[in-house]
């Protein structure tokens, strides 16, 4: 095969420049230049995939620029400079997975992992060390804090686990304690219950659970309150209808509070106690006849519901005046209005969502009452 004469002078002069890079990226190899050798080896291979010689080279001095980098993170590690070593051992990962995907394939050396974890596991004893002093002094959120960087640092330091936990829960035994001292119970009651669902043997936590709800349980009854007014002004459909539908959505409502404190008493009398207002008081029901009511029902506290404006066509709202009171005093603990509009409600039957809704909030309203002492 014949080349013209232009052809073999750019050959010629292509084979002199190949040259004289490699021998300049030898040159910087040499004086340990490894950046700028790998650069001139990685420049020939690009012109030419096929010269092994500049692979060769790239992966030489990509492996003793590593190979720098891992002894670098490595003295840091061995001076216990923790958060410099950390920074000079990701540059090495970052150095390694970058030749890898050049297809270099550089080898790792295992000794600085070793001395990684050397390295972190004295700075996490040194915190648990810290974390034990700030526990001392009460200053529970920083052992806490202390203690979880331990647990980051070196998950096999057991002692770091145990601190987290006490950090949360001594501080939470101490306020059920104060609770108690003010006669709180409730307030006890949920110190405590949160420290047995994170550890059930801590400390006297259970016997003061215990001695917490029997103080701050109570029985209680649901009376509701027959409106005259409301009916006759809006409609006749039947006597208490409509406080019989809430009746029951309240009950639901409480039993879904799931509050251990509080103890529902339902004889399921509620249509007799309406009849009863309506026959004899024409809706006028004392706060008398009330607690009488509670009493014999055998509750402790009684709440009743007046139902004092109800439309589920028009304005579509419902208003309820709520009440708690001492079944043996009859006197009121608790007082609220409860409303529900109809920008409350969704689309769908208005009267359901009126009453589910009052009856929820009643609910809530009552999961915030605490007895007084008894």
């Amino acid at each position: 095969m014949r080349w013209s004469l232009p052809v073999l002078i750019l050959l010629l002069m292509s084979c002199g420049s190949v040259r004289e890079q490699m021998e300049r990226a030898t040159l910087y190899e040499r004086e340990g230049m490894y950046t700028e050798a790998f650069s001139a080896y990685e420049t020939i291979r690009e012109k030419r995939p096929k010269e092994a010689e500049a692979h060769v080279g790239m992966k030489r001095t990509a492996q003793m620029l590593l190979d720098r980098k891992i002894m670098e993170a490595s003295e840091r590690y061995l001076a216990n400079d923790l958060e410099q070593g950390e920074r000079l051992r990701s540059e090495a990962v970052l150095l390694k997975q970058s030749m890898d995907q050049k297809g270099l394939e550089l080898q790792w050396d295992g000794h600085l992992d070793d001395l990684r974890r050397t390295a972190r596991s004295t700075r996490a004893k040194d915190l648990l060390r810290k974390a034990e002093e700030a526990f001392r002094t009460d200053h529970f959120n920083e052992a806490e804090e202390l203690a979880s960087s331990c647990q980051r640092l070196d998950p096999e330091l057991k002692e770091a686990d145990y601190l987290v936990l006490i950090a949360q829960l001594e501080p939470r035994y101490r306020e059920g304690q104060k609770a108690e001292t003010l006669g709180l119970w409730r307030d006890a009651h949920k110190a405590y219950r949160w420290i047995t669902m994170k550890d059930p043997g801590y400390k006297d936590v259970w016997q003061r659970l215990r001695t917490a709800k029997e103080n701050a349980s109570y029985t209680l009854a649901y009376v509701p309150l027959f409106n005259t007014m409301l009916y006759t002004a809006q409609f006749d459909m039947g006597g208490g209808m409509i406080e019989q539908q809430l009746s029951a959505n309240l009950k639901q409502a409480i039993l879904d509070l799931d509050d251990p404190l509080i103890i529902l008493v339902d004889r399921d009398n509620t249509g007799e106690l309406l009849a009863e207002q309506q026959r004899n008081m024409s809706g006028i029901y004392q706060d008398r006849y009330v607690a009488e009511a509670g009493k014999l029902i055998g509750a402790r506290y009684v709440l009743t519901g007046r139902i004092m404006r109800f439309d589920d066509v028009l304005s579509k709202q419902i208003e309820v005046q709520m009440q708690v009171l001492d079944a043996e005093s009859g006197r009121i603990l608790l007082a609220d209005v409860v409303r529900v509009n109809k920008q409350d409600i969704g689309k769908g039957a208005p009267r359901a969502q009126l009453l589910e809704r009052a009856a929820k909030r009643m609910a809530a309203r009552l999961s915030e009452f605490t007895p007084g002492d008894r």
